[in-house]
């Protein structure tokens, strides 16, 4: 159910639904920054990947957030330069992801399936893999 639904029916007065208006807004990932994703670090979110191939329906894969990472430096090097400065809409921030159990996704496109981003398409690239405990990370940058 949408914020949106959730305001109609009446609830929306709730601390935590007044928190993820607050924090994401209409825009879903447009407007999402490192903060709207440092409450669920340590939480499992699910996307949708795009079906493969010999298959017609996609598939859920569950991943756990592993971290935010803030890109200050970006921030500090595009303030002193006179033709960047203030051009970005917001602050870039990576997610790390961790798939375990589960086979490896393909580098593209992958929606949100549930939560405050169910339906935002999110780009995902595998960053690092381990066949021996079979971990799999993938990370989403953002700005």
């Amino acid at each position: 159910m949408s914020w949106q639904s959730l305001l109609v029916a009446g609830v929306a007065g709730t601390k935590p639904l007044t928190a993820l208006v607050r924090r994401v807004g209409r825009g879903g990932l447009e407007s999402a920054t490192a903060d709207s994703f440092s409450p669920l670090v340590g939480r499992t979110l699910s996307f949708r990947e795009s079906p493969s191939e010999g298959s017609i329906l996609p598939s859920t894969v569950a991943m756990k957030l592993v971290s935010v990472t803030r890109h200050e430096h970006i921030s500090r090097l595009e303030r002193q330069i006179p033709e960047l400065r203030g051009k970005r809409k917001r602050e870039s921030f990576s997610l790390l992801f961790e798939l375990s159990g589960s086979k490896p996704l393909g580098t593209g496109l992958h929606e949100f399936t549930r939560g405050e981003f169910k339906g935002c398409p999110v780009l995902l690239s595998r960053v690092a893999s381990a066949s021996k405990t079979g971990l799999f990370h993938y990370e989403a940058i953002f700005g």
